[in-house]
């Protein structure tokens, strides 16, 4: 009997794997969706590469504000409910940003979208920790960006056809039917845990297979307790700190500033520009599982941090310099996958702030990990774009802005300098004992 429960568990939690992965999407294409329709919102509404920055940060400021609300949210109220929530509210956001017709109306969709998608992660973290053992939870996340990487594809290539055939306004419509029908799909299969359906714990789990097994933790802290329990743990920052600055630079290439770039300096057009951003998306498909199983072989997330950092820094360095910081075309595939294979190592940071936090805090822990890659990316966007215009030459061509190498040249080396600071901190990353 224990044998079927116990299949019956390894073959319902790939079903639940499966809707949360689709669903995982919905937060990366709003990620870089900007970037793709940079020049197209920039010519419509009159913006400056300032303005579009921030605009663009709004998803980031909002979707790090949500993170221990969500944590909190999911560890009351369950990760199901907070979840098809999340994703209805998307929807609006989604819907509203499609139709917005003033600067506001693109505020409150950007708001709106970010506010919903904001909560889907630490939703899915504290459902992955109910289904899958420990000692597949850093492959899980891996797995959890291939899927979520998707994304990215769809808000690059895809995503410039749709913009050059059907209009900006047509992918955000788009985007939010898809989000519509995932909340209901997600209600309708998901379950927090496995004794919802009768199925055993993990606790269990492992304990019949002779290991040590995770706490079943019945026993709630309060939400005061559990936010002093992790953010008063000082190896909960240092992470966070180091997915501030690297995460950071990639959104603000990845999600803003990489498609105007190819398009201004190498003269492409913009589904060729997006051909390139789909390559940083490939290579943060790869860097993530990969990085995740070598971290849960090893038993190690210092190292592998402190490694795929070193190795981002170097690819960015040799964008910055190569050439002026115009490399030639035929380099530019393998610069743009090594940047999203570089990036990865931020994806232990929930792995590591989990591990070193109480269980009953999954949650929070989560939310409060998780935040500091969407601080990061909150600040570099605008950051960027406040580089360029402060070395901007003043050429406009069809209502656009247009920056020469030394203007984006510029703005790269203060990325390089944000990324050394992020190394420091995973320097003193603590390993688990």
């Amino acid at each position: 009997m224990i044998n079927t429960k116990i299949a019956e568990w390894n073959r319902r939690r790939w079903l639940i794997w499966a809707p949360l992965a689709l669903a995982f999407l919905t937060p990366y294409f709003h990620r870089t969706a900007t970037g793709v329709v940079a020049d197209s919102l920039m010519r419509d509404f009159s913006l400056g590469a300032s303005e579009l920055g921030g605009l663009s940060s709004v998803y980031f400021y909002t979707y790090a504000a949500m993170q221990i609300p969500a944590g909190i949210l999911a560890d009351r109220f369950g990760p199901r409910r907070l979840i098809t929530f999340a994703l209805t509210v998307g929807t609006l956001g989604a819907f509203l940003f499609a139709v917005a017709d003033s600067m506001a109306g693109l505020y409150l969709g950007r708001f709106l979208s970010s506010f919903g998608v904001g909560l889907i992660y630490v939703g899915i973290v504290k459902i992955y920790a109910e289904w899958f053992r420990l000692r597949e939870f850093g492959g899980m996340i891996g797995l959890l960006v291939v899927a979520g990487s998707s994304g990215f594809l769809l808000s690059a290539t895809p995503l410039a056809y749709v913009v050059d055939t059907l209009g900006w306004r047509a992918a955000f419509l788009i985007i939010a039917a898809y989000s519509l029908v995932m909340a209901v799909v997600c209600w309708l299969v998901v379950r927090d845990k496995p004794a919802q359906l009768g199925l055993p714990t993990i606790a269990e789990i492992e304990a019949g297979e002779g290991r040590a097994a995770q706490l079943d933790v019945t026993e709630r802290l309060s939400i005061r307790a559990s936010l002093r329990c992790v953010l008063q743990n000082t190896q909960t920052w240092v992470p966070f700190l180091a997915s501030v600055a690297i995460y950071g630079v990639y959104m603000a290439f990845m999600g803003v500033w990489g498609v105007p770039y190819l398009m201004q300096i190498y003269g492409m057009s913009r589904v060729a520009a997006a051909n390139y951003i789909m390559a940083v998306a490939f290579g943060t498909m790869i860097g993530g599982p990969l990085i995740g199983v070598v971290s849960d072989r090893c038993g190690q997330r210092r190292g592998p941090y402190i490694w795929s950092t070193v190795f981002f820094i170097a690819i960015w360095l040799v964008l910055t310099l190569w050439n002026g910081a115009k490399p030639p075309v035929w380099a530019l595939y393998p610069l743009c996958f090594a940047i999203g294979l570089g990036m990865s190592g931020v994806n232990l940071t929930v792995a590591r702030v989990k591990e070193i936090n109480l269980p009953q805090c999954t949650g929070v822990a989560a939310g409060v990990a998780n935040a500091g890659a969407f601080v990061g990316a909150a600040l570099l966007q605008p950051a960027f774009g406040w580089v360029l215009d402060m070395n901007w030459n003043g050429i406009m061509e069809n209502g656009v802005r247009v920056y020469n190498l030394q203007a984006y040249q510029t703005a790269f080396w203060f990325c390089a300098a944000v990324l050394v600071v992020g190394l420091v901190f995973t320097l003193l990353i603590k390993e688990r004992h």
